[in-house]
C-alpha cells in the first residue's frame, strides 16, 4: 500500500509502508480530518506517535510545523520503514524511534508532548497506556490526545480517569476520540 503526505512542506510525497497484516494504515480521509482539527495548534509542537506503523501521522505532523516527533513502533519491519521515511524526508534530527512495546516506551519517556496520537490494534485495551501517559505526565498542560479505535455503534464515550473528553468523530470503521487535561478553575 503506498501512503501519501496530505499537506504542508512534504504534501505530495509517498511514505514506504510496511509489508504484511502487522499494521493498519490510517486512512488519508482521518488524517485530513485530524489536521483540519488541530491545524493552529501544530506548528513547533512535540509529538508523540504511538503504534506509528509508517509514521504517516508524525511525518505528516512535521509537514505541517511540529519540531519533534517521537515514534514508537514495536513491529521491527513498521520500525525500518519509519526510519527510511525520516532519511527520505531529510528529516532524521526531528525524529526518535523507539522499537519497542509502548508500555516500556511510556515509562522510558520522560518529557512532555503537546500532542499524542495512539492507534492500537483495535483488540488492545488502551486504559493502562493512558493511565500511563497521565501518571508519568507525558501531555503537556494545553497538550491533546487523540485516540483512533474501531468504530462501536451505541457505545457509550470512553472516559479515562485524569482526561476530559472533548469529542469524538466517526471516519468509516474508525472513530476519532480528542482528550485535553481537566482546565483548572483558578477563581479568586
Amino acid at each position: 500500500m503506498t501512503l501519501r503526505i496530505i499537506g504542508g512542506l512534504f504534501g505530495g510525497r509517498f511514505l514506504k509502508t510496511p509489508k504484511g497484516p502487522q499494521t493498519r494504515p490510517t486512512t488519508s480521509l482521518l488524517r485530513q480530518a485530524l489536521f483540519n482539527i488541530c491545524q493552529d495548534f501544530i506548528a513547533h509542537a512535540r509529538i508523540l506517535d504511538l503504534f506509528a506503523g509508517s509514521g504517516a501521522i508524525g511525518f505528516e505532523a512535521i509537514s505541517r510545523g511540529a519540531s519533534f516527533v517521537t515514534f514508537v513502533e514495536r513491529d521491527k519491519r513498521a520500525a525500518a520503514c519509519i526510519r527510511e521515511n525520516a532519511v527520505f524526508l531529510q528529516v532524521e534530527p526531528q525524529v526518535q524511534i523507539l522499537s519497542m512495546d509502548a508500555s516500556l516506551a511510556l515509562s522510558r519517556l520522560l518529557s512532555p508532548y503537546d500532542f499524542i496520537y495512539i492507534d492500537p490494534p483495535y483488540d488492545l485495551k488502551v486504559e493502562p497506556l493512558i493511565a500511563l501517559i497521565v501518571e508519568r505526565k507525558l501531555l503537556a498542560p494545553r497538550g491533546l490526545l487523540f485516540l483512533e479505535e474501531r468504530y462501536k455503534p451505541k457505545a457509550p464515550p470512553p472516559a479515562y480517569p485524569g482526561l476530559d473528553l472533548i469529542e469524538s468523530r466517526r471516519y468509516g470503521i474508525a472513530h476519532l476520540h480528542q482528550f485535553r487535561l481537566p482546565i483548572l478553575d483558578v477563581t479568586i
